[in-house]
């Protein structure tokens, strides 16, 4: 994965444990430009987006849905953090 859309991915993630729907959009958004491949992970990102606007947080399922999406890379780790965050 290229740098600059891991880095946008992890900040997307991260966004999403602080309930920052807007930045989380637009993070994974800048993630998907730099690397098409991540198109589930921004398909996740925009339910769980979905999810903090209408019910204030991010389901487990959601949560465990986005794990599946990142796989077993160094995103995995940012998501376990931002879950519990």
């Amino acid at each position: 994965m290229d740098q600059e859309a891991e880095a946008c991915a992890e900040e997307a993630i991260r966004a999403l444990g602080r309930r920052d729907a807007p930045l989380a959009r637009t993070s994974v958004s800048q993630a998907y430009d730099f690397d098409h491949k991540l198109g589930a992970l921004a398909d996740v990102v925009y339910l769980a987006c979905s999810e903090i606007d209408d019910d204030g947080r991010v389901t487990t399922a959601t949560w465990n849905t986005l794990a599946d999406a990142v796989g077993p890379k160094p995103l995995l780790a940012v998501v376990e953090a931002s879950r519990t965050g």
